[in-house]
């Protein structure tokens, strides 16, 4: 009997959009790839506008004050001395953030000054590469979550409601280096180890996921209760899947 005619309209628009011989089977590495897609997207319609988040004289407090505290460290701050001596007539305060941002970026610093031979050419650099590699990470994992709960058919509506949602959100825009990106991608990686990961694994990421969140922000612990109150959840009903994840 031939398909009902819902079905058959489905499997027509997706054969015709995403021809099976390109979707191939649902691995991190397709998704990854339409991240890294949408991310470049987003970042050559910020090159179209001249990167505004870059060149406005007067941009985000907290990302300035974070490039203050990574030249810092690369000028030889210690790892644990957190003080930042501009700050306040009193000879500054101490920071409360974590260096465990504040190291990656320092990295991409260094290896483009050093390619380079410009320290300037190095932070330019991290500003755009910082926030494109985030981006690509955190619609990777948005994208694993709608491929698993809708099939194939989700992923082309996904892939742009959830770049647009990010590109025009802001907190991946080329120069935001506060924590905020890092930790709402953090979230979708816990969101996704619950969500599509299988045994002992998923539990494992997604308390990792959750150690980093807590380790960048205390702000982010209603985020944790919530993923740790469904594993519990998921244990306490007994399905296998949700017992490894919550045992992990």
């Amino acid at each position: 009997l031939p398909p009902p005619p819902m079905v058959w309209f489905r499997m027509t628009v997706t054969e015709t959009i995403l021809p099976q011989s390109t979707v191939g089977p649902a691995t991190w590495r397709n998704d990854a790839a339409l991240g890294l897609a949408g991310a470049l997207l987003a970042l050559c319609l910020h090159a179209a506008g001249g990167f505004p988040t870059l060149t406005a004289a007067t941009g985000d407090n907290d990302s300035m004050l974070r490039l203050v505290e990574i030249r810092d460290l690369i000028a030889g701050q210690g790892w644990f001395d957190l003080h930042q001596y501009r700050m306040g007539p009193q000879g500054g305060f101490v920071m409360h953030w974590s260096r465990l941002v504040d190291a990656p970026i320092a990295a991409i610093i260094l290896v483009a000054s050093a390619l380079s031979g410009k320290l300037a050419t190095g932070e330019t650099v991290a500003m755009l590469l910082w926030t494109t590699l985030l981006m690509t990470a955190a619609l990777a994992f948005m994208l694993r979550v709608a491929r698993a709960i809708g099939g194939d058919w989700a992923l082309l509506p996904a892939a742009i409601i959830c770049t647009a949602a990010l590109h025009f959100g802001g907190v991946f825009a080329p120069g935001d280096i506060d924590h905020h990106n890092i930790q709402l991608t953090l979230t979708l990686a816990t969101m996704t180890a619950l969500i599509v990961g299988r045994g002992h694994v998923a539990g494992i990421a997604a308390g990792t996921a959750c150690a980093l969140m807590l380790a960048v922000g205390m702000e982010t612990l209603p985020y944790v209760a919530v993923a740790g109150l469904t594993a519990s959840a998921a244990y306490l009903l007994g399905a296998e899947t949700g017992v490894a994840k919550a045992a992990g």
